[in-house]
């Protein structure tokens, strides 16, 4: 799992040397959604639950999954957005216009069962 959230850290790294790209952001939204990371709208926000790729990562590489969903979003819909992150229930990072906060900078851990 860290090698994939490694790989999605690196590819949107990628995209933003160049112009924003709605293809690769798009890619790796559907990366996510592939791992098990779910996500609805609601009131002109995102409300995200992560699904395995959270499991396992070191603070920044989960700062750089925040990362990388909140610039897909910004890239995708054109503005960026309030995006409040949650695993298991909990809020673990929140994305708005004024910047990205991770919440949940724990030790990476087994996940609890679902």
């Amino acid at each position: 799992m860290k090698t994939v959230a490694a790989f999605l850290i690196a590819a949107l790294c990628a995209a933003q040397a160049i112009a924003c790209d709605k293809v690769d952001a798009a890619k790796v939204q559907a990366a996510l959604f592939e791992m098990g990371t779910q996500w609805s709208e609601r009131d002109g926000g995102v409300l995200l639950e992560w699904g395995r790729a959270w499991d396992g990562t070191a603070a920044s590489q989960r700062l750089g999954l925040l990362r990388a969903f909140a610039e897909g979003d910004v890239c995708l819909t054109g503005r960026a957005r309030e995006i409040s992150f949650y695993r298991h229930g909990k809020l673990v990072g929140r994305a708005s216009p004024s910047g990205i906060q991770l919440l949940d900078t724990g030790a990476p851990g087994k996940s609890p069962a679902c």
